[in-house]
């Protein structure tokens, strides 16, 4: 008993080295069932944002998404994030993330400009391709479009940051001589991060060298794990310079408790419904054949997925000690310096449980990371 005790200490010894280098994150996806005012789940959820800045979070990073509400009813996410904007002071305000290949990156690059305006430069801008082929049938965009319709979208944005005015002429999108008014706060534009799901896209983002975050509800740690050494190796390969521990951003299902059994009484109910909800998508998606396989394996893995088994593998819904144990290990495998906490995964929730997870979350493991 002794020597395992030593041994529990040791490793929190271990753990406690980190405390200098972790900055934490909220993300929001709105699910909402037919009990549920959508009113409320906006009215709390902006609580919760307002409420994190207090606490001592660092940022909120709410995801673009359209058309199925046991998803999310969040489709603009900016305009959440500007109603943020006006009742913080510091609170960074990230994007999990815009779906670039659905609008016309002009429109992108004015709005996010104008959310740096009036947030005085505290964007973070992040972008991805998307993967639910309900978004492109409903904006009528072909899925198998999405990859080259994200890069030069996101080519278009950028210039028009830069430049006073932009021509372009590419595949998808034709522009003569705009000029793209207001320009960011964040000088040459505000900190660009790409989600990435699959090893092909680690691998391109990585030869491009842009920073990146991935999902774990989505990837397992260690596959996530697996797909950051193809990241490494592709940037490594370009020649781009490092960032450090801010290359990569984690964004995980987390949620801390008194003890086991609470936990599990408000998470499960929550994560049976994302796991549902996950598998249906999935399973009747018409997908590109280049993307096929990789889809029925994350729609296999949803279907089969149990609470104790996320909570293993793609979770953290643990009491704060052992919260900073797993975190700390995390680091140790991912070297991120920001990790973006999904505290109501399945939004099934209460308002004032989610609320009392953050604070045991800013009380007893933040300050293990040299946070508040």
């Amino acid at each position: 008993m002794q020597r395992s005790h030593r041994r529990y200490l040791s490793r929190i010894r271990e753990v406690l080295c980190y405390r200098r280098i972790m900055k934490f994150g909220l993300h929001y996806q709105l699910s909402c069932s037919d009990s549920q005012s959508p009113v409320q789940r906006y009215r709390d959820t902006l609580e919760q944002a307002v409420y994190a800045e207090a606490l001592g979070f660092e940022s909120v990073w709410p995801v673009e998404q359209h058309f199925i509400a046991d998803l999310s009813i969040l489709p603009a996410p900016l305009l959440f994030l500007a109603a943020v904007a006006e009742r913080t002071k510091a609170l960074r305000l990230g994007i999990a993330i815009i779906l670039l290949p659905l609008s016309h990156p002009i429109r992108i690059a004015e709005e996010i400009a104008t959310l740096d305006v009036l947030s005085n430069g505290r964007v973070e801008f992040g972008i991805g391709r998307g993967a639910i082929p309900a978004h492109f049938s409903g904006f009528g965009i072909p899925q198998r479009e999405s990859r080259d319709r994200f890069l030069e979208g996101l080519e278009i944005v950028l210039a028009a940051w830069k430049n006073d005015r932009i021509s372009y002429h590419g595949r998808f999108f034709q522009i003569d001589n705009l000029t793209v008014v207001p320009k960011p706060v964040q000088q040459p534009h505000p900190p660009l991060r790409v989600a990435c799901n699959s090893a092909d896209t680690f691998e391109l983002m990585g030869r491009l060298g842009y920073r990146i975050f991935a999902a774990s509800q989505v990837n397992p740690y260690y596959r996530i794990k697996e797909f950051l050494s193809v990241y490494n190796e592709a940037r490594a390969a370009a020649q781009h310079p490092g960032n450090g521990d801010d290359d990569f951003t984690l964004l995980t299902p987390l949620y801390v408790g008194e003890n086991e059994a609470q936990i599990r009484q408000e998470m499960e109910p929550s994560v049976r419904h994302l796991l549902q909800t996950a598998s249906s998508l999935l399973e009747s998606a018409a997908v590109p054949e280049k993307v096929a396989a990789h889809i029925r394996e994350v729609a296999e893995r949803s279907r089969r997925l149990t609470y104790d088994r996320m909570s293993e593998t793609m979770a953290i819904f643990d009491t704060p000690e052992r919260c900073v144990e797993r975190l700390g290990r995390l680091h140790e495998d991912f070297k991120m310096d920001r990790t973006i906490c999904w505290f109501n995964p399945g939004g099934r929730v209460p308002h004032e449980r989610v609320m009392r997870s953050m604070e045991l979350f800013a009380e007893k493991v933040m300050p293990h990371f040299g946070q508040k």
